[in-house]
């Protein structure tokens, strides 16, 4: 009975760490409407992924920008969408994805860098009409 119950406090931990599994997706839902993001600020952890889903309610094309995030991974599931225009930037965002009037789309990233980044609009005149937020990135 000992020699079991040694063997079961031996293998505990390798039953655990095989049950725990990649860390969950974090699903974030985020409107762009009359010129806003709703939220304006979105909170997520460092090191856990995270799946974007943009709903442009607008009767204006939009976006969703961040210029520069320290990434571990981007999924593919941002639909590339002809013609939109991102205005005079110089640099292409490190994350980025646009959403036609009244439709949505997503992307899936992993942030690895806690910090405060600012997300935007790059379509011409959206930023400059107050289409800014803010992603927080907390420590794990």
């Amino acid at each position: 009975m000992r020699k079991t119950l040694i063997l079961l406090l031996l293998l505990l931990p390798a039953v655990l760490a095989a049950c725990s599994g990649p860390p969950a997706i974090t699903e974030i839902n985020l409107e762009a409407s009359g010129m806003q993001f709703q939220p304006a600020t979105i909170e997520v952890v460092a090191g856990q992924p995270v799946r974007l889903t943009f709903q442009n309610t607008d009767a204006l094309e939009h976006d969703f920008s961040i210029m520069e995030i320290p990434m571990m991974s981007m999924g593919a599931t941002a639909e590339p969408m002809a013609g939109h225009e991102m205005g005079n930037t110089t640099t292409d965002p490190q994350l980025h994805m646009a959403a036609a009037m009244n439709s949505t789309n997503a992307v899936e990233f992993t942030p690895t860098k806690p910090g405060t980044y600012e997300f935007l609009c790059t379509v011409p005149g959206h930023r400059e009409a107050g289409m800014v937020g803010t992603l927080v990135v907390k420590s794990p």
